[in-house]
This record gives C-alpha cells, sequence and structure tokens, in this order.
C-alpha cells in the first residue's frame, strides 16, 4: 500500500512546474495583445483654439466717399452738414475694417454766393467722420467747389449798356452733384481686433475695431490757412505793438 502512494506523489510533485509553466504563458498572452494597441486607435491630443489678435489701421488710410444728394452754394450755409457713403471696402491684413456702404458726415465749411460781373459761387466742404454703429470715427479731407463764371458776358452786356450796372450778369453757383466722390483719410491709428481664421468661410473676413480705442475729437469750422495764420500773427503783433508805445 505504501508504494502506490508515493509513485503518485512524486507524480504531482513532477508535473507541478509544467503546469504553472502553462498557466504564466496562458497569462502573458493576453498582456502581450494588450500592449500591441495599434496606433490609429490611440485617442487624439487636443490641439489648442486659435485666438483674435491685435492690428493697427494706420492714420491717413485713404477713403473714398460720395455724396448722397446734391449740395449747391446758393442753398448751403458754413455750418451745414451733409451725408456721405464710404464708396469702397478699407481692408487691412486681409480683413474688412470699413465696409463699403457705411455711413459718413461731412460739413459745409466755407462758401460764397453767386456775385455781379460774372463772379461764380465758391464753396468748401470738409469729411468730419464715419458713423459706425453709432461710434464716431474722425476724418480729415478737405474739398473745394467753384461754379463757372460769366466775366466775358458781364463785359458785353456792360459795352451794350454804356454804362456800368446798365444790366447785371451773375456767374453760377458752386455744385457738388449727388454721387461725387471725395476723398478722405483716417486722423487716427484705429487699433482693430482680428478673429482667427475660420474654415470654409467664403469672402473676406471683417475685423472690429477695438473697444479700448478712444476717438480724437470731431473737429468743425474751417481750418486756418497759412495765409489766415500770418495776417492774425501779424495784427496780433501791430495790436501788441501799439499797447507797449502808449
Amino acid at each position: 500500500m505504501k508504494m502506490p502512494i508515493c509513485v503518485a506523489v512524486g507524480a504531482a510533485l513532477f508535473s507541478t512546474p509544467v503546469l504553472a509553466q502553462a498557466q504564466t504563458t496562458e497569462t502573458d498572452q493576453p498582456v502581450a495583445a494588450e500592449a500591441a494597441v495599434p496606433v490609429s486607435a490611440m485617442p487624439a491630443v487636443a490641439t489648442p483654439a486659435a485666438l483674435p489678435r491685435e492690428a493697427v489701421l494706420a492714420a491717413n488710410t485713404p477713403i473714398t466717399l460720395s455724396i448722397n444728394s446734391e449740395l449747391s452754394s446758393r442753398d448751403a450755409r458754413e455750418g451745414d452738414t451733409f451725408p456721405l457713403t464710404v464708396v469702397a471696402d478699407v481692408v487691412h491684413d486681409g480683413h474688412v475694417v470699413i465696409p463699403r456702404g457705411t455711413r459718413a458726415m461731412g460739413e459745409v465749411v466755407w462758401r460764397t454766393g453767386r456775385g455781379s460781373f460774372g463772379k461764380s459761387g465758391k464753396m468748401e466742404v470738409a469729411m468730419r467722420y464715419l458713423d459706425m454703429n453709432g461710434r464716431r470715427i474722425p476724418l480729415e479731407g478737405l474739398y473745394r467747389q467753384e461754379g463757372e463764371g460769366n466775366t466775358g458776358a458781364t463785359i458785353g452786356a456792360v459795352i451794350g449798356a454804356g454804362v456800368i450796372g446798365g444790366l447785371v450778369v451773375t456767374g453760377r453757383s458752386a455744385r457738388i452733384p449727388a454721387g461725387r466722390e471725395l476723398p478722405a483719410r483716417t486722423l487716427d491709428n484705429i487699433p482693430v481686433v482680428i478673429p482667427p481664421p475660420l474654415p470654409g468661410l467664403q469672402g473676406t473676413p471683417t475685423a472690429t475695431i477695438a473697444a479700448a480705442y478712444v476717438p480724437s475729437a470731431i473737429q468743425t469750422g474751417r481750418p486756418e490757412t497759412a495765409d489766415e495764420r500770418d495776417d492774425r500773427l501779424e495784427r496780433e503783433a501791430r495790436a501788441a505793438r501799439r499797447t507797449s508805445s502808449r
């Protein structure tokens, strides 16, 4: 009875390493399979979203404006304002900053009516500002219009009448017709915000004027010319000399 028991125990001991090796091999196979994950099956790493950037629309950027309705020196008075419209998009860095159709405002800064002896009327208008959603963007630009004179007709009338003033011939009023294009330019350096590129976007993208932008004061009235400044300084100097001599 003792011999069979010993044989059975020995056989069991001999087979244990073989079973352990078989179990280890079976356990290692799934681990190896899990480690070999294809690269295409790995989750994509998220890239940071593009952010808006800032740029500057430089001062003196040209803008073309169109006058909305006729303006005449016969009816207009100094200080009168009149509407204009931006003719073409103003583009910076591939983005529209001032779109076509933006409203603008001008001012009559000087005029003379038509006179006798064939003198024509004259008128100067200034470009004042853009109206961009209630925000006034100052402009610069001066345009002068003169009417056609009738000097030749006046001389003939005076000779024919025999006396000066026997027949009065006047010149024509200065007239700027509706649709006339007038040049202007921006007064300030204007900071703008350029949005990140959008895939599939059609047309020219639009930039916006930065909220931090503080416009310069809107000018009014006729600017003083160099000759007028010299005359004013001379008058002031004469007045000062008279005061000091008393």
